[in-house]
């Protein structure tokens, strides 16, 4: 009897992969049944909802181009009428288009307040008998996650997260070419290239019922991920005829122009455009519930009669041991409606590349989506708050450039009558300016003297009108002198200074919750892909020494069955928090509390390895000497003398115990 279990497929980055006979028939039953026309539909309202997205990346677009300095950018009207960009309006009018790009140094801010308090998932298990194995699953996930660098690539989607309010993760089963091996893969999704049913409208994502994503590739790669054969290869090639075999250069790299472009039914020159729709899908199937086995499962409708085959066969078996067939459990079969998630892999002509239901054991698509703040179904990142503050900024900075520019600096004022004859007023300037320079005039009565005019025409409160809008978008993101590390007063003391940091970062909390509960969600996800896929007792490389020794090796029979789940845990690993504990650990150690081998086993100290090492090699030394003599290995210490025992103790570089 063999139900729909999902772990017979391989997952890679871009399709499941089936049997070739399996994919020969999912094409030709979809010919037959006509699907042409239903999946150019699925593009079709797959493209309604990336256009609907628009405004959302437009605005992403804007927010991105503050940060990134260029906040003159937008559109006004000049005296014609004309669309120009505000910066060359004001080139036109001779003035400078100044800025003081605020938004980067919050970012930055935000940024580090991040990397130095990044969370740490740690399992769990629903029950306290499962918890020694937590640890090992805890060892098994950041191991995946310290092989796809998920501390950049966190940070990256951190950076999106309070740029645009969205951040979209990727979780499927890949070979990674470096390493000779298959792994879980962990991928950022460009959100430019996102799109899904957009009236979502819950914070976990849980009313998605289509979620999609462009994907560009070129030739190559397609037919490696989706042939398997020459046929195969020759469809896909049939499929993109008019894809051209190279890549023009462009004269806008490393630049988000290309992004901005993208546009829905084309790709960037050869490149071959990819659609991956996973969508809810619906169909009758088989409720089955096995009371010998305990298990709940679904069938398809097609497998009734092997069901009633298997139970027949269940019967005969018991038969033979002479149990009654009224004493054997029966199947329990119940038809029900059931929605599960379904992917297909189009052509932008609609033909299929890969089509089948999800391969998961979690039973969902492989992305993970956040969307922040959700408020009536809007999305907006912490940038978008401050460009209006920004704004002000660099018109304030203009506004006092243009009017120090234009006011009168040493402006002299000379009666004609005044300049002697025989001197023009070129040589009376000259003279004037020149060092040490003397005029030498008849003064006439009632001719008012040379007089030099010096305008103070930047005192008109724009300099006390721009602190404050300084303060105002400090306030707004939580960014204080405190929390940027500027120095108090000496009069202050170090617990206000505290308390003023963390009072700051108040304003901020909610962003980095929000961000921590998709890093949560994202985890889950990538456990599950490890129970489902690791199928074979795996050493996990996992940095540091701390850990037993059972956790360091994955065990994929331990963990049948288990429901485990991640808990985000902040990771206090800052030097003052290092120092604290080294500082703990020496104390512990002096009052022998603990010995040199557990000491060296928990401290931050870098040689810690290297002397942990060379102890294992010297006390394999010391038990191969004290078997020679005649001592049990498994116990050293028995049967010797205190002395002979310290002195081998001791020389093997731990403390020394306590024998009585």
């Amino acid at each position: 009897m063999k139900p729909l279990d999902k772990s017979l497929y391989t997952v890679s980055y871009l399709m499941p992969s089936k049997p070739k006979e399996e994919v020969i028939k999912g094409r030709i039953a979809a010919l037959n049944r006509g699907d042409g026309q239903e999946n150019l539909e699925l593009l079709d309202q797959s493209g309604l909802f990336w256009s609907a997205l628009e405004d959302f990346r437009d605005r992403r677009s804007k927010s991105r181009k503050y940060e990134r300095g260029d906040q003159w950018h937008e559109l006004v009207q000049d005296e014609n009428g004309e669309w120009v960009r505000e910066d060359t309006l004001i080139r036109e009018q001779n003035r400078l288009a100044l800025k003081h790009n605020v938004i980067r140094q919050l970012v930055k801010n935000l940024l580090g307040q991040y990397r130095t308090n990044q969370a740490k998932s740690v399992v769990f298990s629903r029950t306290r008998e499962d918890a020694s194995l937590c640890e090992m699953m805890t060892n098994a996930l950041q191991a995946v996650k310290e092989l796809n660098q998920t501390k950049e690539m966190d940070a990256q989607q951190f950076h999106e997260h309070i740029l645009s309010g969205m951040v979209v993760g990727k979780v499927g089963y890949d070979y990674f070419r470096e390493l000779d091996r298959n792994d879980v893969l962990i991928e950022n999704i460009n959100v430019n290239r996102i799109f899904f049913n957009t009236d979502v409208m819950d914070i976990r994502t849980k009313d998605l019922n289509l979620i999609g994503e462009i994907i560009d590739i070129d030739m190559d790669t397609l037919i490696s991920r989706f042939a398997r054969d020459r046929d195969d290869e020759e469809y896909i090639r049939q499929a993109y005829i008019d894809v051209k075999g190279f890549v023009t250069a462009q004269s806008d790299a490393m630049s988000a122009d290309s992004v901005d472009s993208i546009n829905f039914y084309s790709a960037n020159d050869g490149k071959c455009r990819v659609y991956e729709i996973w969508y809810l899908k619906s169909e009758w199937r088989l409720w089955v519930h096995d009371p010998s086995q305990g298990t709940y499962r679904f069938y398809r409708l097609e497998d009734e009669d092997m069901l009633h085959a298997e139970m027949e066969s269940r019967i005969i078996r018991a038969a033979q041991y002479g149990i009654l067939p009224e004493e054997i459990p029966q199947l329990k079969i119940e038809r029900r409606y059931e929605q599960f998630w379904y992917v297909k892999f189009l052509t932008p002509n609609g033909k299929v590349l890969y089509e089948g239901e999800t391969p998961y054991l979690h039973q969902r698509h492989p992305y993970i989506l956040s969307l922040y703040p959700l408020l009536d179904g809007e999305v907006w990142g912490l940038v978008e708050d401050v460009i209006d503050q920004q704004r002000y900024i660099n018109r304030l900075i203009s506004l006092l450039d243009y009017i120090m520019g234009t006011s009168a600096k040493g402006l002299l004022m000379v009666p004609e009558e005044s300049i002697p004859e025989g001197m023009n007023p070129d040589d009376f300037s000259d003279e004037w300016t020149k060092v040490g320079g003397v005029i030498v005039y008849k003064s006439r009565g009632g001719t008012p003297a040379p007089t030099v005019i010096s305008s103070n025409s930047t005192n008109i409160g724009a300099s006390e009108i721009l602190a404050v809008e300084m303060q105002l978008i400090n306030q707004l993101t939580g960014i204080n002198q405190a929390i940027q590390g500027i120095q108090s007063s000496a009069s202050d003391p170090a617990s206000k200074y505290a308390m003023m940091a963390q009072h700051s970062s108040m304003n901020n909390r909610d962003v980095i919750e929000n961000f921590h509960s998709w890093i949560q969600r994202r985890d889950n996800i990538v456990l599950q892909t490890i129970i489902q896929f690791y199928n074979e007792k795996t050493y996990l490389g996992i940095s540091g020494h701390s850990y037993a020794d059972e956790a360091k090796y994955y065990d994929p029979e331990a963990v049948k069955d288990i429901q485990f789940f991640t808990q985000i845990s902040a990771m206090s690993d800052t030097p003052v928090y290092r120092q604290m504990i080294d500082d703990t650990l020496f104390k512990l150690l002096e009052l022998q509390v603990i010995d040199g081998k557990m000491f060296l086993e928990n401290t931050s100290l870098p040689f810690a390895d290297k002397i942990l090492d060379g102890i294992s090699k010297k006390q394999e030394e010391i038990a191969e000497q004290a078997q020679e003599a005649g001592i049990d290995p498994g116990n050293p210490l028995e049967n010797v003398n205190p002395v002979l025992a310290n002195a081998l103790m001791q020389e093997g570089g731990v403390a020394k115990p306590k024998i009585l």
